[in-house]
């Protein structure tokens, strides 16, 4: 590049992400010649290189994209075929959390895990994503290009929490539907979100304040969940947590719930001849200073904050255990290997 001999690019060796920033450049200056190569990627005669990038660093910029996306389109297809071959994540649906609050990286880590998850899930998940709401769908995306694809996940319905009781009764009723095995029942359901556990489960209020209805801060309603927000009431200044003229409590009250919600979602796949109840995997995309889910709790394992590396680990591991599995594996690589303790 730096003799701009553009004629004499081996494109099939260019690095993942390389071929992401230069992209732009290959089309300017030896535009023929690198669109007869990426046609022989789309028909199978070469390959094109996607192992160091992550999915959401894939389709960040799909919209703005010089080429029309179609580094991105095959870099993706070249991700979900490699992850297919080793068999990761093909028992997991997800929850996506689209609402205003979730801009910025957040947004495309979710809609693009979200993504990845549908298209290497086996049938009769595949193709699926649920959406975070109090009444949530079991949605099939569509689309036939990764942008038509991300773009309907990003304007899915969304709502301030969601009912997992729900969640689970969409994904029994699909089962049954569908005649699924044991075996093919989902295994694990991750929830991309931006709040915490029990805030996003109505099962946490703040005060007398709820989060049934969240726009790009955490909104307010009654008890129930329901909307009632107002206009006039809302203050963009509390960061949508409380109504003006109203004092806010210090105190945050755990409102208990899960447990019986857990033992009743149990009780409805024993009857439907499901022994096994999918496990939640919620993530938090934001950073939290919050008190996670213990270790203890039923049914849900907890991450909290946004990293490569912990996107790494998902890709790589296929799963997110709990908190304490991440810290091991982190630990665990041959650098940390190296070093005493000196007390």
């Amino acid at each position: 590049m730096s003799a701009r001999q553009w004629r004499n690019l081996p494109y099939d060796r260019v690095p993942s992400v390389a071929m992401k920033n230069y992209k732009g450049h290959f089309v300017k200056h030896d535009g023929k010649r690198f669109n007869k190569y990426l046609e022989d990627v789309a028909q199978g005669k070469v390959k094109i290189a996607a192992g160091a990038l992550l999915p959401h660093e894939i389709i960040a910029d799909l919209k703005s994209s010089s080429d029309g996306g179609k580094v991105a389109e095959l870099q993706w297809a070249r991700m979900v075929e490699d992850m297919a071959k080793i068999g990761k994540l093909n028992d997991c649906i997800a929850v996506c959390d689209v609402s205003g609050s979730m801009f910025g990286e957040p947004m495309e880590v979710c809609v693009a895990l979200g993504l990845l998850i549908s298209e290497l899930s086996e049938e009769p998940w595949k193709g699926k994503v649920i959406t975070f709401h109090q009444d949530p769908r079991l949605n099939v995306v569509e689309g036939k290009s990764l942008l038509e694809k991300t773009e309907f996940i990003r304007k899915m319905d969304w709502g301030g929490s969601t009912d997992f009781q729900k969640v689970f009764d969409r994904i029994l009723e699909a089962a049954v539907e569908n005649g699924a095995s044991e075996e093919q029942m989902v295994r694990k359901v991750f929830v991309f979100s931006d709040m915490e556990f029990n805030m996003a489960s109505g099962h946490y209020h703040y005060g007398n304040y709820g989060y049934g209805s969240r726009g790009y801060g955490y909104g307010y309603g009654d008890d129930s969940g329901d909307d009632v927000s107002s206009d006039e009431n809302y203050s963009e200044e509390d960061g949508g947590g409380r109504v003006d003229g109203e004092e806010e409590e210090e105190e945050q009250r755990p409102v208990e719930g899960w447990e019986t919600d857990y033992e009743a979602i149990q009780r409805k796949f024993k009857e439907k001849g499901f022994s096994r109840v999918p496990e939640i995997v919620f993530w938090n995309l934001r950073d939290s200073s919050a008190t996670p889910v213990k270790a203890t709790q039923s049914g849900v394992a907890l991450v909290s904050g946004y990293s490569k590396n912990l996107v790494k680990l998902f890709m790589e591991e296929g799963a997110i255990a709990d908190p304490v599995s991440i810290m091991h594996k982190a630990i665990e690589g041959e650098l940390y290997q190296r070093l005493v303790v000196c007390d």
